[in-house]
């Protein structure tokens, strides 16, 4: 198939597709070693974790806009979020100072939904505790703070925090916040409002207008995922703008295909969240596998593997991370 007809976004050409996807792979192996060095200043470390945290991120998004297969977007996910966690160790602000993850900065709340929405939307809910336990690190900042962001929590996760219904940047989000409201009277018109003001709303994001970029565009792809989220989460029926330029339909069907069958007020409906949520126990490296299945380790990018039950988990020498150790993600019969 033409990869004009694989696309997801007229914006994107076959030739920055390939070429981008190359300069991001290469940008992120550059970067990796200097993790592990120690003669070097903290701001440095920082700055390299990151850049491989966030340019995994846009090389994932980048992926989605060339047409590449959910199946395939969702089995490299867990190493988007190993990126994230090797960065937030060093993610330590002077006192009072907000991380680079916080919700009361804009650009930080856009990745923030993102990394929530795509856990949803790729089919790894288990993460979903991950991301929240970067942001209560910071809590102060981070919740009770925002109607929305706190309406998405809950439904992910079951856990509900007190917060009145206010915005911290009305201005892109209202209309999304009204779709989940609980007395919300036309919810597709509301996530149709916020999809037709999304992109002008972003205009503070690094990101926004590198389509127009003449030469060394970091153009990735425009989507607003937290509208799917909000799709999926609510059961919204999205028929009237499905076909919206920044509407990423196709996770959406992809989310919806893939989950339980049960009614969403069980607590069954999310077994994923559930079983996080009880921290499920950790594989140290060297150890025998317990359960057969895919694993990875923020230990060390593109970690995610096939494990028999019994075989010997790996440790991962050299890593900037830390100690090794090994969690489950997905299930072996959605990779088949």
């Amino acid at each position: 198939m033409r990869f004009q007809e694989l696309r997801r976004q007229r914006f994107l050409d076959e030739k920055h597709a390939t070429e981008f996807d190359e300069e991001l792979r290469e940008r992120i192996a550059y970067n990796q070693p200097y993790l592990a060095k120690t003669d070097i200043t903290a701001r440095a470390l920082r700055s390299f974790a990151w850049s491989i945290a966030s340019e995994q991120l846009e090389l994932l998004i980048l992926r989605y806009t060339a047409g590449q297969s959910i199946a395939d977007l969702s089995r490299e996910f867990p190493t988007v979020i190993s990126g994230f966690e090797q960065f937030i160790p060093f993610d330590e602000p002077r006192p009072n100072e907000a991380y680079t993850l916080t919700i009361t900065q804009h650009e930080a709340y856009v990745y923030v939904m993102w990394l929530l929405a795509l856990c949803r939307l790729l089919g790894h809910a288990e993460l979903v505790p991950t991301v929240m336990r970067w942001l209560d690190k910071n809590a102060e900042y981070n919740r009770g703070r925002d109607g929305l962001f706190e309406a998405v929590v809950e439904k992910l996760t079951g856990k509900k925090e007190p917060v009145e219904r206010v915005l911290l940047h009305p201005a892109a989000y209202r209309p999304l916040a009204k779709a989940t409201a609980p007395d919300a009277q036309d919810r597709p018109a509301l996530v149709k409002e916020f999809l037709d003001g999304w992109y002008k709303n972003m205009k503070d994001c690094y990101w926004h207008g590198t389509h127009t970029d003449k030469e060394g565009s970091s153009y990735f792809g425009y989507w607003a995922f937290e509208a799917a989220l909000v799709t999926v989460l609510w059961n919204i029926d999205d028929s009237s703008y499905r076909d919206h330029l920044v509407y990423p339909k196709d996770l959406a069907d992809w989310a919806r295909e893939h989950r339980s069958s049960v009614s969403p007020h069980d607590p069954s409906y999310w077994p994923a969240v559930e079983a996080s949520t009880a921290r499920k126990p950790l594989v140290p490296g060297g150890e025998p596998c317990p359960k057969a299945g895919w694993w990875f380790t923020p230990a060390q990018l593109d970690s995610r593997r096939y494990f028999d039950k019994g075989e010997i988990m790996p440790v991962i020498k050299h890593s900037s991370f830390g100690d090794t150790n090994w969690q489950q993600t997905g299930d072996p019969k959605d990779d088949k």
